[in-house]
């Protein structure tokens, strides 16, 4: 690659992959699970009120499976550990990719002028693979490793301009799109499931007043019940309304950052500049997974 030639993408450790892959995959179980968990719950109180005179009487055996279901999920733990195992591969994918531009650019944990800056690199993979040993992350690849690419070393030998202007594009704006993105559909949904929520309970309280007025009126209530607290479980298992204001956060520092992010002409300072940079990743980042972690 010539040293006048900006490059469009960055090749980053195939443990990268790897753990991208992880989260995703644990994301997408973690989910299924809580949906299959509160459709049971919603299923089981519906069932529970057809008369025995129904569909040949098997409405409350059909109860009791979907509460057997539900009692299972949550004795197995299973979503629980998907939902652990998805964001510790989420902070592990993050931590690599943020070491990873670190030193592709040259920020200050690898700067030019380090000498042993490979082999602290490759010493902070190990250190993040330490942190989660039961990932067990296997690359796509096997015979790469999760040290220094060569996209990485062909970065890293560019003209600091280059540099500076790859990282802008490449990270700082990419990311800034990502989280604006991300804030407003995150808003969107909140605000959406709120008023679903809200429905539903108008509907339970107009249930309420015309059993209380008209004794014939099937008892709807606790089938109304369970799907507001299912609604209710879904907005907290997806943390949208968390996740809104924490992304609206990350991108107005984001904003910052990248106003201030210019090409000093002192390599020191540039280092200094990236390391802020990746700060503000990294605290919307530690602050989500403070929230999974507090009781």
């Amino acid at each position: 690659m010539s040293a006048l030639t900006t490059p469009t993408t960055v090749e980053f450790p195939a443990l990268l992959q790897a753990a991208d892959s992880a989260a995703a995959t644990s994301q997408a179980l973690f989910l299924r699970l809580k949906k299959l968990e509160l459709a049971s719950l919603c299923f089981g109180a519906a069932s529970g009120i057809v008369p025995e005179s129904w569909a040949g009487g098997f409405g409350p055996a059909v109860s009791v499976v979907a509460f057997l279901l539900v009692m299972l999920l949550q004795v197995s733990r299973a979503g629980e550990r998907a939902e652990s195992r998805w964001y510790d591969a989420r902070a592990t994918a993050e931590s690599i990719k943020s070491a990873s531009w670190q030193y592709a650019v040259g920020g200050e944990a690898y700067r030019l002028s380090t000498p042993d800056a490979t082999e602290r690199f490759a010493a902070r993979m190990a250190d993040v693979m330490a942190t989660v040993p039961d990932l067990n992350l296997t690359p796509a690849e096997p015979h790469l490793t999760p040290t220094v690419t060569p996209g990485m070393a062909a970065v890293r030998s560019l003209p600091q301009a280059q540099r500076a202007q790859l990282y802008r594009r490449l990270r700082v704006e990419d990311q800034l799109a990502w989280y604006h993105s991300k804030a407003i559909w995150n808003r969107q949904r909140s605000m959406i499931l709120t008023g679903v929520t809200i429905a539903v309970e108008a509907v339970a309280v107009l249930a309420g007043l015309l059993r209380f007025k008209l004794e014939a009126t099937p008892d709807v209530l606790g089938v109304l019940a369970a799907v507001a607290a299912g609604l209710i479980a879904w907005g907290q298992a997806k943390k949208y309304a968390f996740l809104a204001q924490s992304y609206a956060v990350t991108t107005h520092e984001l904003t910052l950052v990248g106003a201030s992010l210019v090409s000093p002409a002192d390599e020191a300072a540039w280092a200094q500049s990236v390391h802020d940079a990746e700060a503000a990743f990294s605290r919307e980042h530690t602050m989500w997974q403070a929230r999974r972690q507090a009781p």
